[in-house]
């Protein structure tokens, strides 16, 4: 089986359709009549978090900076892994969705109802718990909850409660499946990433492990019962899936997350013919539009464009307001040959804003991607080659809170600072790179390994002149000055190895990235070189089909230099141990514990300033229903 390609979400087969059934005989089991009438059935959670800290990271220099909106990150009190604050306090959320099914011979029709309660540090509930009910969740634009930005020193500073019971979403759609309207929370049924993709998740969805962002993995271990985690914060609109024969039509009108005081509507159309084994073709189709109050971006193509100073680099801001996007995509899996699979990907996008430095010089821009696989027995090897130019997928999308994505100065992935995020995934490639990756797999046997190596380059320097060009995205490199210029480069190294012997599982997650640019003499603020190397070593045991358990160690580290010449001035480390257990207690009811100690020691983010150091503990206890 081929793993997942990093720019699509393959779309579900179609419907089933019945078979005549043969005609009756003496030995002919009975075919239970149809059910139908209505059918009510629910899912939820009860969460509760407890962190505690100590040491002098919990007051970064730059927090009430960032708190107010300006652009410099604060290093710490961050979890590096996935950068969610860690906020000493107790919080406990309850949250339901109660599921009314409707079958008749012709029609099959759904409402879900969500019931939620949130009590406690607003922080550690939006995330450290499960992503909460649209009509509570901060990261998804709800004022229920009192959030922001705080960085308190104990317990009980940033508290706070809302409770909702809101109707989330229903649909109505013909019994055979060939056709269905939703309305309401939802998420896509069918999407190719390089065009679009959900924005991503904002909190730490409970589980019992560890692993990097980047990790080649399976995932940490879990209960086959235990519900997966969403794709991604869901759309808010109105959705049509269509089916026929191996033909899937997707129409979807939605707003998108956005900031109070924002908008941002999406309209996509897909068309997805999926003849199985591994042959798909697909067509997609996006227009963006946003509007309200303009946005405090970090790019240099909005008015009022400034890159400010600062112990992190001269950082981008701009204010963008009416923006326009449309992307559209054609994608191909195939079999190129015996023994070769195939994926071929273009993207074309065009782009404007209303509110711009530079009226006018807006362009199009492109995506491109190649794909070859071989698999062989339990074994496969794979290449990509990527184009991801600077003017595709440039629409900038602030949401919910401005701490949600990768907010940590120097982290990485470090595509965007603060809370923007791009229509499409930009995980394997990131906006104005081109280059390629190696990947080899071996799979279902007493060893697993899964390895890669890529290398990406920029296209184009990120020059004044050509970053204040509008819907020119530079997301990682720091503005160099016109005819300074320089190309920054980037390889990752990622191994996955899991061993399977009687005792248990034991797993070796390591991703490492390194970042270089060369500088001028005469701009020394334009260095970058360090690396990021990321392991976490983890042993698991399941216990029947009842109970997993498992115990481990991560660590995530970076040196080198940025923003400051060839000395160093990012050195830092954060290494954590972990233990955690999922317990099956019925077909009803499961619960999961996770208690997790990490220990920061690093340099300060600022010369001479206050050290980053800081210790905190995290006990994560969900209980969860089905019924």
């Amino acid at each position: 089986m081929q793993p997942a390609r990093a720019d699509a979400v393959a779309a579900p087969g179609p419907s089933s359709i019945p078979s005549p059934r043969p005609a009756a005989t003496a030995s002919a089991t009975p075919t239970p009549a149809p059910q139908y009438g209505v059918r009510l059935s629910g899912d939820g959670f009860v969460s509760f978090v407890d962190q505690a800290q100590s040491g002098p990271g919990l007051t970064p220099p730059e927090g009430p900076g960032f708190a107010a909106g300006a652009t410099l990150s604060p290093m710490t009190p961050y979890d590096v892994f996935s950068s969610a604050p860690n906020v000493p306090g107790v919080a406990g959320v309850a949250q339901f969705d109660l599921r009314a099914d409707y079958a008749a011979p012709k029609i099959l029709a759904s409402a879900t109802l969500g019931i939620a309660y949130a009590d406690g540090s607003v922080q550690n509930a939006a995330y450290w718990t499960e992503n909460l009910m649209p009509t509570i969740n901060p990261h998804l634009g709800s004022q229920a909850l009192p959030y922001q930005i705080a960085f308190p020193t104990h317990a009980g500073l940033d508290d706070g409660s809302a409770a909702r019971v809101s109707l989330l979403s229903g649909s109505v759609g013909a019994a055979d499946g060939e056709l269905n309207l939703r309305a309401g929370w939802f998420d896509l049924v069918q999407n190719d990433k390089f065009v679009f993709v959900q924005p991503p998740l904002t909190n730490v969805t409970p589980n019992i492990g560890l692993q990097p962002a980047e990790s080649l993995g399976n995932g940490p271990a879990a209960l086959d019962s235990w519900p997966t985690a969403p794709v991604g914060l869901p759309l808010d609109g109105l959705d049509l899936v269509a089916r026929r024969g191996i033909a899937t039509l997707e129409l979807t009108d939605a707003a998108l997350p956005a900031l109070p005081g924002d908008g941002a509507q999406l309209v996509l159309g897909s068309l997805v013919l999926d003849h199985g084994e591994g042959t798909r073709w697909s067509a997609d189709l996006l227009h963006l539009s946003t509007g309200g109050a303009t946005l405090s971006t970090t790019t240099m193509y909005g008015i009022g464009a400034v890159a400010v100073p600062g112990p992190q680099g001269p950082l981008p801001q701009s204010q963008l307001g009416g923006q326009q996007q449309t992307i559209a995509g054609v994608r191909g899996a195939f079999h190129a040959a015996r023994g070769l699979d195939a994926t071929i990907a273009i993207g074309r996008a065009w782009y404007d804003a209303q509110q711009v430095l530079e009226p006018g010089t807006q362009a199009p821009g492109g995506y491109y991607h190649l794909g070859l696989d071989h698999p062989f027995g339990r074994a496969a090897v794979g290449v990509d080659a990527y184009r991801f130019e600077g003017r595709y997928a440039s629409a900038i999308l602030p949401y919910g809170a401005p701490e949600n994505v990768w907010s940590v100065a120097w982290s990485w992935p470090g595509v965007w600072l603060k809370s923007n995020y791009q229509l499409n995934d930009n995980n394997t490639v990131g906006s104005n790179r081109q280059g390629f990756r190696i990947r080899y797999s071996l799979d279902k046997g007493p060893l697993e390994i899964h390895a890669a190596y890529a290398r990406f380059q920029q296209i184009t320097p990120a020059v004044y002149n050509t970053i204040n060009q509008v819907g020119f995205v530079e997301g990682f490199f720091l503005p160099q000055y016109d005819g300074s210029g320089t190309l920054g480069q980037g390889h990752q190294y990622a191994l996955w190895t899991a061993w399977h012997p009687a005792f248990g599982d034991l797993t070796l997650d390591y991703a490492n990235d390194t970042q270089h640019r060369d500088f001028t003499p005469n701009n020394p603020q334009d260095a970058v070189s360090y690396q990021a190397p990321q392991v976490v070593f983890t042993y698991a045991r399941s216990f029947g089909k009842s109970a997993v358990a498992d115990i481990g160690y991560g660590s995530y580290a970076m040196r080198g230099s940025w923003a400051f010449g060839a000395l160093t001035n990012v050195d830092y480390r954060q290494v954590i141990g972990f233990v955690g257990t999922q317990v099956a207690e019925s077909a009803h009811a499961a619960f999961l514990v996770q208690w997790r100690h990490a220990n920061f020691t690093g340099l300060p983010s600022q010369p001479g300033g206050p050290s980053p150091d800081f210790n905190v503990s995290v006990l994560v206890v969900e209980q969860r229903y089905h019924f």
